[in-house]
């Protein structure tokens, strides 16, 4: 089950559009994923993509393959629930 917490953090951080933007970028590209492209495609800052991904990735939302200093992203399952959910509301 998941804490009172932790709802209210993961609901915190879906009211804006920017993260909903993200999970789809992230969802629909047909090649690798990275913050850098990302910021440009929902015309965001780049450093705050990479704290927006820091938080998915610190509640399991979002994962990293590659090195340190270029990593493509990529949806967990929780992430692509959560996507699925959203997009059903919107």
């Amino acid at each position: 089950m998941v804490s009172d917490d932790s709802k209210k953090s993961i609901n915190k951080l879906f009211l804006h559009d920017k993260p909903f933007m993200l999970l789809k970028v992230i969802n629909d590209s047909s090649s690798p994923v990275y913050a850098a492209s990302i910021s440009k495609k929902i015309d965001c800052s780049y450093a705050y993509i990479v704290r927006l991904i820091k938080v998915m990735h610190n509640k399991g939302i979002v994962e990293f393959e590659g090195n340190s200093h270029k990593k493509i992203i990529n949806l967990t399952p929780k992430g692509k629930k959560i996507l699925k959910l959203l997009s059903e509301i919107d």
